[in-house]
């Protein structure tokens, strides 16, 4: 695949998959699904990669979804079995494959990580941020629930209270509030966010790569292997909310920078 919107590189048996579109601020729309998709198959494959590096280029790791796509496409037929359904399932399909790799994939974020874009950041094995990093959940300010798999990992890595607080909440979770409630291996500074994140992939290229893989695959068994099932349900709830008028409120609201008015509808 030619990308257009992400970079892969390998070196020092490490590969680097860089978010690159800075017009939407890196947004997970279908064309950067399939292209980090691609990218993810290919250093699963790649007998010469050992770790996997997720990180994104510009001012964000990623701003979630694009929401100017969707006000533009909201009012067609079927926008949300056509548009919303497919995207959130091929990214719910990515997390998971996520989650069965072999290779240790470590996240590095730097600036705004929000909606399914936090939701991507949780499913990697390790998180490193810069302190300039801020997560939140912003579904519920355009009438949405999390997708991504955000219900499913979150509560089994915070626990179901504070996850649940910033489902429903959206509040910005500043890097050293995701560290002190266990989302984070290191809070870093913005300049020694990438020197830090390679430092600790290059140690992990010299380990037993075969007992990694095992316990990866026993983490899958222990705590996520209901995941398949979880993505049914996902899917139902997000189409319900995606056709929404609260939907259609909250993303007009957003772009024009005012509180939405929602009816619950």
């Amino acid at each position: 695949m030619n990308y257009q919107m992400i970079h892969y590189e390998i070196s020092k048996s490490i590969a680097t998959i860089t978010l690159d579109y800075a017009p939407t601020l890196n947004a997970l729309d279908m064309n950067m699904s399939l292209e980090l998709e691609d990218a993810l198959h290919q250093a699963e494959a790649d007998p010469a990669v050992k770790v996997v590096v997720l990180a994104g280029a510009g001012r964000a790791f990623s701003g979630g979804g694009d929401i100017r796509f969707m006000k533009a496409h909201c009012d067609e037929p079927d926008f949300a079995k056509k548009s919303m359904g497919p995207l959130a399932g091929k990214l719910s399909e990515i997390v998971l494959y996520m989650k069965k790799m072999s290779k240790i994939i470590i996240c590095a974020v730097s600036g705004a990580c929000a909606g399914g874009a936090a939701n991507l950041a949780f499913a990697c094995d390790f998180i490193y941020a810069a302190d300039n990093a801020k997560f939140l959940q912003a579904f519920v300010g355009i009438g949405l629930c999390p997708d991504t798999g955000g219900v499913y990992f979150l509560p089994r890595m915070i626990g179901s209270h504070r996850a649940f607080d910033m489902f429903v909440t959206g509040r910005i979770v500043t890097a050293q509030e995701a560290y002190d409630i266990g989302l984070l291996k290191e809070v870093t500074t913005k300049e020694d966010l990438m020197p830090i994140v390679y430092s600790f992939a290059e140690k992990l290229t010299k380990g037993p790569t075969l007992a990694y893989r095992n316990m990866k695959k026993l983490m899958f068994e222990s705590m996520y292997k209901g995941f398949e099932e979880y993505m049914k349900a996902e899917s139902v709830y997000l189409g319900q909310c995606s056709s929404s008028e609260d939907f259609k409120e909250g993303i007009t609201a957003f772009l024009e920078k005012r509180p939405a008015e929602f009816k619950g509808k």
